[in-house]
């Protein structure tokens, strides 16, 4: 029950970019995944995702894997699957 509203918030406050165009949502979600991504090495580590104020309950949904590295697929999946809830 927890998980979809996780989902959800990091849905939105991933998403809180200017535009509203769909087509514009994965270029949204690229970007906030960029600036997350502190050192640039293309994954956004738990550290990277605390500093950016985000919940390590949240990062360990979205980590679809469990590696301990968040990629842009696995984000836009966790987001695509929000939506659809």
């Amino acid at each position: 029950m927890i998980r979809p509203v996780i989902l959800a918030a990091a849905a939105a406050a991933l998403l809180m970019l200017p535009g509203a165009a769909c087509a514009q949502g994965g270029a949204r979600v690229a970007q906030a995944f960029k600036k997350m991504d502190a050192n640039g090495d293309g994954v956004i580590t738990l550290d990277e995702w605390t500093n950016a104020g985000r919940k390590e309950a949240g990062f360990r949904r979205i980590d679809a894997n469990g590696d301990g590295k968040i990629t842009l697929q696995e984000l836009q999946a966790a987001l695509a699957q929000a939506r659809s809830r």
